[in-house]
C-alpha cells in the first residue's frame, strides 16, 4: 500500500511523506543488509571463540599441573636444607 499520491482529504500531493516513506524504505534496506553481514560473520566469531576457550582450558590444565610440579619440586628442596 502506497501512501503516495493525491490526498483524498485534501486533494493535495504530498511530497514530503513520499520522501520520508524513501527513507524509511532506504534505512530498512541498510538494517537488513546490516543484519545479513553481521550474521555471516557471527558463525566465523563463535568457531573462534570456542578455539580461545579449548585453548584456555587447555592452558589453565597445564599452569596447575606445572604449579603443582614446582610445590613438588620446593617440598623437596626444603626436606634437603637442614633448617
Amino acid at each position: 500500500m502506497s501512501v503516495a499520491g493525491p490526498n483524498p482529504a485534501h486533494g493535495l500531493h504530498m511530497p514530503r511523506l513520499d520522501e520520508a516513506q524513501d527513507k524509511l524504505e532506504n534505512a530498512l534496506t541498510k538494517l537488513e543488509s546490516a543484519l545479513r553481514d553481521r550474521s555471516g560473520a557471527e558463525p566465523e566469531l563463535e568457531a573462534e571463540l570456542d578455539q580461545t576457550r579449548a585453548r584456555c582450558t587447555k592452558l589453565e590444565g597445564e599452569t596447575q599441573a606445572v604449579s603443582e610440579q614446582l610445590d613438588a619440586a620446593i617440598s623437596r628442596l626444603r626436606a634437603l636444607i637442614p633448617s
